[in-house]
């Protein structure tokens, strides 16, 4: 799941630059007599018609569609290997990176009314599918104390549905309820997820969930609201209104749901519950399952011998108790099975477990949780440079830890939307650092990109002021502040969904290809067009440069294989993509201005422009694409035009590309390209308000170190982002920022 950022960034660098050379060749004439061209009335209207057909065509290529399968007994199947191949992960991770459970065993719960029928009144975690499949309706509710093994059972049993599937049967798929917007119904919730978590063409996602082909696995109900005390009114009880409304045909829809003991028994006295489902709670680790555990998991169970001592004979007392549940015991193996990987002797002495300091099950708790990052960070090789020292890794997670915290402790919000409890996505961690000063630090980058070009155009310029440079700079500046507007107010910023890697594969290629034969019939509408305004020239250029970017456009935004991705991907793929588009936008309105002069630039920037804001299939956004590419691209074209005609063809186009590409790539590139480029910077604007001298510290290089958390068993993927292991170690981190 987890791929190499470096051929990640290598490949996209090449595609990039091949893009490039494509265009050269096929966009520039014999240099020494190439001239800018004239316009007459009939064929600038002719050229114009042209432009709206193309951009026509270039919309319908991005609106085919390119993968969609309508069988879901197949889509389905692929569905069920992926989720197979990430819920394994997961286990491993939730283990510690051991394949040794507690088989832990569970009680039923009758509700007041409305349970599912065929509930037996015990059960246990290596029985549990058998339990799930014997249920009418298949609905149960996981329920348990804070760390008893609710999520681990949930995967469990996820696996083996998944491990004995029958091609008819749903897929499980976990879903972090914490990131629910209740607002938004089940169905385009779960189409949503399948969409961005699994890459799935969102027609497919959709017609799996119609078709009730997925098992939503819910977990975390108790994680949607900061008061333990739940109401009527809380996102809790609404989620869980909605998921009893949740029908397949005339009865309710199969569903699995975890949630703790207290808060499902606090909304179930406000009369809400899952309705015709089986509650089930999870029974506190007895001694004897604990001693089995460690006889399971330690290397010297003669070490232990002081600890199940205590198990044998205080089978009620304070250790049993302080170890009572899953998380706990894993905790206590992996701090005291710690050793010095030079001498191999043990790094903590098992008696300062039975310290008479440690005199109550939370004291026990927070000394566990305290040495928990030093052994696991101790475990887990670190990258090569990397400086991820126990007490750095303390910090850096405590930052994290401390915001979500205090959006739990505050409800703040974010243009309507609360922001994160639980779940660490990068493109939307910006409000750490505050709501204004990422979007203020993210204007300013765009602006300050178009500067440097501004200053490179000056150093080229004549020494007189004409006409035609002082349209330039004021084009300029307005192709400058037009995105930075947009950077300021657009306060989710929505990643590009193109992942650049895919062209590797014959997969990628294919769906590559498939954007290009209505992007060839629109760019060579558009290429006659031109011509006819501009000459033969300049209207190549633009015929091939329109249908190159719309048959990208179209075949990066298709969907690939059904996969669980990396949390990373959606800053890497936002962020190469805008800069890739935004450099091959510049070169091509850069050309077309050396050829075919202002009116076949403007044209070409309009198209451009179109494209790009119509792309990512967000209507919304069309106008401000049309806007950057009229300002951006015109910048450039009279950049070309006023270096052509001071220093010839050649220094122009090599400057559209220089000081073009730098600063349409980097500072409109991501308004330009699909117009999600925004939040790829929106991202790197949050990493530069976190730098050391900052009382939020984080590290540059954020998404490899979560990545190297979520290996060292600290953190956990959920969904598109990350969640620490337990909610626990979130919480003590909170309030012990300081190692």
């Amino acid at each position: 799941m987890h791929r190499s950022g470096g051929r990640r960034t290598a490949f996209t660098c090449g595609t990039i630059g091949a893009l490039t050379v494509v265009l050269a060749l096929f966009a520039v004439p014999p240099l020494p007599r190439a001239k800018v061209g004239d316009v007459d009335p009939l064929g600038a209207t002719i050229g114009m018609a042209a432009l709206v057909v193309s951009v026509w065509a270039g919309w319908l290529s991005v609106r085919a569609p390119r993968w969609q399968e309508t069988d879901v007994t197949t889509a389905a199947a692929l569905l069920a290997r992926a989720v197979l191949v990430a819920e394994r992960d997961a286990r491993s991770q939730l283990l510690g990176s051991h394949d040794k459970t507690i088989d832990v065993e569970f009680d039923f719960r009758p509700a007041a009314a409305h349970d599912a029928l065929g509930a037996e009144s015990f059960g246990r975690l290596a029985e549990v599918v058998a339990y799930y499949r014997q249920l009418r309706p298949r609905r149960m509710v996981i329920t348990g104390a804070p760390g008893a093994g609710k999520t681990v059972l949930a995967v469990e049993l996820m696996l083996g549905l998944l491990e004995d599937r029958a091609p008819e049967d749903p897929v499980p798929v976990r879903l972090s309820a914490a990131a629910w917007d209740t607002d938004q119904p089940v169905e385009a919730w779960l189409s949503t997820h399948l969409t961005e978590v699994y890459r799935m063409p969102p027609a497919t996602a959709a017609a799996l969930v119609a078709n009730r082909r997925v098992l939503p696995v819910v977990d975390g109900l108790d994680e949607m609201d900061d008061d333990p005390a739940l109401v009527y009114a809380s996102r809790a009880g609404r989620a869980l209104r909605a998921l009893n409304a949740y029908q397949h045909g005339r009865g309710k829809a199969e569903l699995v749901l975890t949630c703790r003991s207290d808060q499902y028994q606090a909304l179930e006295t406000m009369r809400v519950w899952v309705q015709d489902a089986a509650r089930v709670e999870i029974r506190p680790v007895s001694a004897v399952k604990a001693r089995d555990f460690l006889n399971r998991r330690v290397s010297d169970l003669t070490r232990w011998r002081q600890v199940l001592h205590e198990f044998d004979h205080h089978a009620s007392g304070l250790l049993a108790e302080g170890l009572s549940t899953p998380w706990r015991l894993t905790l206590a193996v992996t701090v005291y099975e710690q050793r010095d990987p030079r001498t191999g002797t043990y790094v903590h002495d098992l008696d300062d477990l039975l310290a008479p300091e440690l005199n109550a099950s939370e004291a026990i708790r927070d000394h566990l949780l305290r040495l928990f990052i030093p052994a696991a960070t101790a475990l887990h090789p670190r990258p090569k440079g990397a400086s991820y020292t126990p007490d750095r890794v303390h910090t850096w997670l405590a930052v994290l830890a401390g915001y979500l915290d205090n959006n739990v402790a505050s409800g703040r919000s974010a243009a309507g939307r609360p922001l994160p409890s639980i779940d660490v996505v990068l493109h939307e961690l910006w409000p750490l650092a505050g709501l204004r000063r990422p979007r203020l630090v993210h204007a300013a980058m765009i602006v300050g990109a178009w500067s440097v070009g501004a200053a490179a155009m000056a150093a080229h310029a004549p020494t007189s002021f004409t006409s035609v440079y002082l349209v330039t700079v004021s084009i300029w500046a307005l192709a400058a502040f037009w995105p930075a507007f947009v950077a300021w107010q657009d306060m989710w910023p929505e990643p590009t969904r193109a992942d650049l890697y895919r062209l590797r594969t014959r997969s990628g290629a294919r769906h590559l290809s498939s954007g290009l034969p209505v992007g060839l019939a629109g760019g060579g509408v558009a290429g006659i067009g031109v011509g006819l305004v501009t000459g033969v020239s300049s209207g190549v250029a633009v015929g091939v440069v329109t249908a190159l970017a719309a048959g990208l456009a179209a075949g990066l935004a298709a969907p690939g294989r059904i996969e669980a991705g990396d949390p990373r991907d959606m800053v890497r793929d936002d962020l190469a993509f805008g800069l890739g588009f935004g450099c091959a936008a510049a070169l091509a309105a850069g050309l077309t201005a050396g050829l075919a002069g202002l009116t076949g630039g403007i044209v070409m920037a309009l198209a451009g422009g179109f494209l790009g804001g119509v792309a990512g299939r967000r209507l919304g956004k069309a106008f401000s694409g049309v806007m950057f590419g009229l300002t951006g691209g015109s910048a450039v074209t009279f950049l070309g035009v006023l270096t052509t005609e001071h220093a010839g063809l050649l220094t122009g186009v090599l400057t559209a590309w220089l000081m073009g590409g730098l600063a349409i790539g980097i500072g409109g590139g991501p308004v330009l390209g699909i117009t999600g480029g925004l939040a790829g910077t929106r991202y790197v604007a949050l990493l530069l308000c976190t730098r050391r001298w900052n009382d939020q510290w984080l590290p540059w290089r954020l998404g490899r170190f979560l990545n190297w958390c979520y290996g060292a068993a600290l953190i956990r993927v959920a969904g598109g982002g990350y969640q620490f292991r337990h909610r626990g170690l979130q919480d003590y981190l909170a309030r012990n920022p300081i190692p």
